[in-house]
């Protein structure tokens, strides 16, 4: 099993964006687990570096709770229109976005890790 600094979780609804974040992170050496929906995740025990969600995912209440609940660092994608989910969503990425900026993102938590 590869080491929590390389092991990576997406949630996000749509299969293109889940299908350009694991080739981006996977690319660069990381290990991607990734899921439609909140429900689908909540079996993996893995650690992890981080979890990367869209923030349509955590319309429904049951995930927020959870991920309130988590010790997991969280990447937060969002529209920008949209109303804040979390009170603190810790990082933030707006969509769209390049691979860069991800990749940043991740890498300052693999730092702090």
């Amino acid at each position: 099993m590869q080491s929590p600094s390389k092991h990576i979780v997406v949630i996000a609804p749509d299969l293109g964006l889940r299908q350009s974040l694991t080739f981006a992170l996977e690319v660069e050496g990381y290990q991607v687990e990734a899921y439609e929906t909140w429900r689908k995740c909540r079996h993996s025990a893995l650690p992890a570096l981080c979890m990367i969600i869209d923030d349509q995912v955590l319309r429904s209440s049951d995930a927020r709770q959870c991920l309130r609940n988590s010790s997991h660092a969280v990447i937060l994608l969002t529209d920008g229109i949209s109303p804040p989910i979390l009170e603190n969503p810790g990082l933030t990425l707006m969509k769209p976005f390049d691979g860069a900026e991800l990749l940043s993102l991740v890498r300052k938590l693999a730092l702090t890790a």
